[in-house]
C-alpha cells in the first residue's frame, strides 16, 4: 500500500521553484519576496482551508460522533457481561 503524502509539492518542483527564485534573488529584495510569499500562502490556503470546511466538516463531525457513540455503546454492552 502506497503512503499517501502531505507535501504539498513533490521533490523535484521544490528544488525547480527554489532555483527558479534563486535566479532573480539579486534582483529583489528577498526578505520583503518572503513576505510577499508568505502573506499570499496565508491568504490562499486560508481561503481554501474555509471552503474545505464548509463542505467537509459537518461529515467529519457526523462521522466522529457516530464513530465515539458506537465505541461508548460496545463499552456499557460489555460492561454489563
Amino acid at each position: 500500500m502506497n503512503k499517501k503524502s502531505k507535501e504539498i509539492l513533490s521533490k523535484d518542483t521544490a528544488i525547480a521553484l527554489k532555483a527558479e527564485i534563486s535566479k532573480y534573488s539579486d534582483t529583489f529584495d528577498v526578505s520583503e519576496t518572503q513576505k510577499l510569499i508568505e502573506e499570499t500562502v496565508n491568504i490562499v490556503t486560508e481561503n481554501l482551508l474555509k471552503e474545505w470546511l464548509n463542505v467537509n466538516m459537518n461529515k467529519v463531525v457526523k462521522n466522529a460522533i457516530k464513530k465515539e457513540l458506537a465505541n461508548l455503546a460496545k463499552k456499557k454492552t460489555s460492561s454489563k457481561k
